[in-house]
């Protein structure tokens, strides 16, 4: 506002020094006033230029009255200008040192990032630190209150010690007196130690004698609860006899059969009547009838609990055996026969060429000798396979077969040995307890095998 004034102010000034001057040349020019020997019209143009000259210096001294920013600017501009350079230079400066300091200011930001993760790292650590020393503090004090103990177990240990150092050299002296005695019973200790030598070698002689001994023994107490059990059923069989002709005995097998693995319920459940079926028709043959008697009903009983008592032991999904025994003595031509089922498990009991039996042999027997001895061998053979689970021959009652041609070749061989020998009876193929028992014979002479029969 104030240069509208000062402007609106200079042009007013202007026009009234502009009017005054024209009217004192128009005065001086009328007058014909001469100035400095001018001429009028001079005398006017010089009155004139000096009018000019006052309205410049009036409006050029109002102005710098006026006007500090134009003083300055017309008094001190080379000044001006030397400031304005050295602050120029002064601003590049502090900008360039601004830079740097932001340089620095980001340096420092990161250095105190560094310094906030490691002071934060530091807390954990004090913390760690803090936790860790309340631990050895407790483990201080429990290891405080444990020297305390350990100091008064040392002292009652020094007491201890301080007698049995009394006792030691009570006991050095006995030992010195006990050293003379140990030098005289080593001594005798060295003569007894021969003793016991030989008395050891006795021993162990009649050790391995009684083992063997031992082994017979089991052995025959095996075949003595055999024999017994076929002495009852013996007693059994004569009584019925004594009451009219047995046609099927007690625990005879009727049929035998094996169930495969993995069967379903109604599978299981046909097998199980198929082996009724063959177990009826062999107690029809065995029982004789004559043709015209032959009842129309079935002679085997049973009934739908026994037959699913059965299903029940077989249906785990394993292979089973499964036998159809008399479960008594019945006369020829009666018509009810009761039966039980057997049901084995069917394993495998002697792999291919495991040993049965062993029996030794003098040579020169005469052929009754050796017959009655193979035939012993055979007896065992029955009674260890029965033993261990392989069941008898549902027709013939007995366990394992050995071809005649085979057995005269074997009565060939042995007859010609002059010495000692033995006969091992192996399995030929894996046995199950359903499966027949085939035998190889082995005639073997100082731990060598002579010949092989099967």
């Amino acid at each position: 506002m104030a240069g509208y004034t000062l402007v609106l102010a200079i042009l007013i000034l202007g026009g009234i020094i502009a009017t005054l001057g024209d009217r004192i040349g128009t005065k001086v020019g009328r007058a014909r006033l001469s100035m400095f020997n001018l001429r009028p019209r001079d005398t006017a143009t010089l009155v004139t230029i000096a009018t000019g000259g006052m309205i410049s210096a009036s409006t050029l001294g109002i102005l710098l009255l006026l006007s500090g920013q134009l003083r300055d600017g017309l008094f001190r501009l080379e000044s001006i200008r030397s400031e304005l350079s050295s602050s120029q230079q002064q601003k590049q400066k502090v900008e360039t040192e601004l830079n740097a300091a932001k340089n620095e200011q980001e340096k420092a930001q990161q250095r105190l990032g560094e310094i906030n993760k490691s002071l934060v790292q530091a807390v954990r650590k004090q913390a760690e630190t803090q936790a860790l020393l309340q631990n050895v503090e407790t483990k201080f004090q429990k290891a405080d209150e444990e020297l305390k103990k350990a100091s008064q177990q040392e002292a009652d240990l020094r007491d201890r010690i301080q007698n049995l150092t009394k006792e030691q050299e009570n006991l050095q002296t006995e030992s010195n007196q006990l050293r003379q005695e140990k030098e005289r019973i080593s001594g005798e200790l060295a003569s007894i130690s021969r003793d016991r030598e030989t008395l050891k070698q006795k021993v162990d002689e009649s050790e391995q004698r009684l083992v063997a001994i031992e082994k017979q023994r089991v052995d025959l107490t095996s075949e003595i609860a055999s024999l017994e059990s076929a002495r009852e059923q013996l007693i059994i069989s004569l009584e019925a006899l004594r009451k009219g002709n047995v046609a099927i005995f007690a625990d005879q097998i009727l049929s035998i059969g094996v169930v495969r693995p993995n069967l379903s319920n109604a599978e299981l459940r046909q097998a199980s009547i198929q082996l009724l079926q063959q177990a009826e028709r062999n107690a029809r043959e065995l029982l004789d009838f004559l043709p015209d008697q032959a009842p129309k009903e079935p002679v085997i009983r049973i009934t739908d609990a026994q037959i699913e008592g059965l299903l029940n032991r077989i249906k785990d999904g394993k292979s089973y055996v499964i036998r159809i025994l008399s479960a008594g003595n019945f006369l020829k031509r009666e018509t009810q026969v009761a039966i039980a089922a057997d049901v084995t498990l069917n394993r495998q009991i002697f792999a291919r060429g495991d040993e049965i039996a062993t029996l030794q042999f003098m040579p020169n027997l005469t052929p009754q000798a050796l017959a009655s001895r193979i035939e012993q061998l055979f007896l065992l053979v029955s009674f260890r396979a029965r033993r261990e689970g392989v069941l008898a021959n549902p027709v013939t009652g007995k366990v394992g077969n050995f071809p005649p041609d085979a057995l005269t070749e074997l009565f060939r061989v042995a007859s010609e040995l002059k010495s000692t020998y033995e006969i091992r009876a192996v399995a030929k193929e894996a046995i199950f307890p359903a499966s027949s028992l085939t035998l190889e014979l082995v005639i073997r002479q100082n731990g060598i095998e002579i010949a092989r029969f099967s």
